[in-house]
């Protein structure tokens, strides 16, 4: 009778033991098929990039085109260096020949590498190496093109002090030249460490466009110590913007930045041009006449309250020479 409860323990102990090694198996089955699931470069068209545009995720993409392009086919195939890379964890690698993407975003030449990260992209501006391309993956992790207006640009900027913010690269744009942003968000990156580079949209900020004489779209310029350059060269490239900013800003000319005009001096121009309109329009005889009167009622109102003063003057020397 003693034996049976002890087989039925040693039964027990074994069927437990079994299931237990059968568990730890399994699971080493199943850490090593995620081991063994390769990470692939995607394939992505303007549905998927809008997908993740909208989720805010990080994705890395080669641009190529499958004809007419030398380089593509090995840039493409190194792509798959990037995968499992440390750096480059929480972001996903793709490659695109999507033509109406390209267009979307503005890639213009083959191959070419686009960043889109924070729901804003920026274009790979370096050699096709693997390292570079890390280093410049981490460098733009974030968005570095500030955004400027009315209420914020002195604040930060500190333009007309050149106090305190360093140096300021800004392009003024519309609509009708946004195309000029990514190259920006570009040239950001690169120079970051040493110039701020910001946009104003000069449909919204109409002081600014009035204060520094906004004329073109895209309008850029450097504002440094006090003084502020115009880039007027047609080149609009990223190199060209880079030098500039480095230090060919120095061949420009130099303007003093205006400082911020006051409710008084608004006030007081939209007097000043309130009068000049009139004056070369129909109404410019009522205007004079109206200019003349108000000329004879500022006299006698000053007539009437210097008299009384110099009178008082007058009576205080009578009485002191009387006495």
């Amino acid at each position: 009778m003693k034996v049976l409860p002890m087989l039925f323990f040693c039964a027990v102990f074994l069927f437990i033991n079994l299931v237990s090694a059968q568990r730890n198996r399994d699971w080493e089955i199943y850490e090593e098929v995620d081991e063994e699931l390769p990470k692939k470069v995607l394939q992505i068209d303007l549905h998927s990039w809008q997908k993740q545009f909208n989720e805010n995720q990080k994705l890395l993409v080669l641009f190529y085109e499958k004809d007419n392009c030398a380089r593509c086919e090995t840039v493409v195939q190194s792509l798959e260096q990037l995968l499992g890379q440390p750096e480059i964890d929480g972001c996903d690698i793709g490659k695109s020949d999507d033509a109406a993407l390209a267009k979307k975003i503005g890639v213009t030449e083959y191959p070419t590498l686009v960043y889109l990260r924070d729901k804003a992209h920026v274009f790979y501006d370096g050699n096709f190496d693997i390292e570079d391309v890390i280093q410049w993956r981490m460098m733009a992790s974030k968005k570095v093109l500030k955004r400027l207006d009315d209420k914020s640009f002195e604040h930060l900027t500190q333009a007309s002090t050149g106090a305190t913010t360093g140096a300021w690269l800004v392009a003024f744009y519309t609509k009708s030249c946004s195309e000029i942003l990514p190259t920006m968000e570009t040239l950001g990156v690169r120079i970051q460490a040493k110039t701020n580079v910001a946009k104003v949209d000069a449909s919204e900020s109409y002081e600014l466009v009035d204060r520094f004489k906004i004329s073109s779209c895209p309008d850029i310029i450097l504002f440094k110590a006090g003084k502020m350059y115009r880039y007027n060269l047609p080149k609009l490239d990223v190199t060209s913007l880079k030098n500039f900013a480095d230090g060919f800003y120095k061949n420009f000319h130099a303007e003093k930045v205006t400082v911020p005009k006051s409710e008084f001096d608004y006030l007081t121009e939209n007097i000043a041009d309130f009068i000049k309109a009139q004056l070369e329009g129909e109404n410019k005889l009522w205007m004079l006449c109206g200019i003349c009167g108000l000329g004879v009622i500022s006299f006698l109102i000053v007539l009437f309250f210097v008299k009384p003063a110099f009178s008082g003057d007058a009576n205080k020397k009578n009485k002191k020479k009387t006495e």
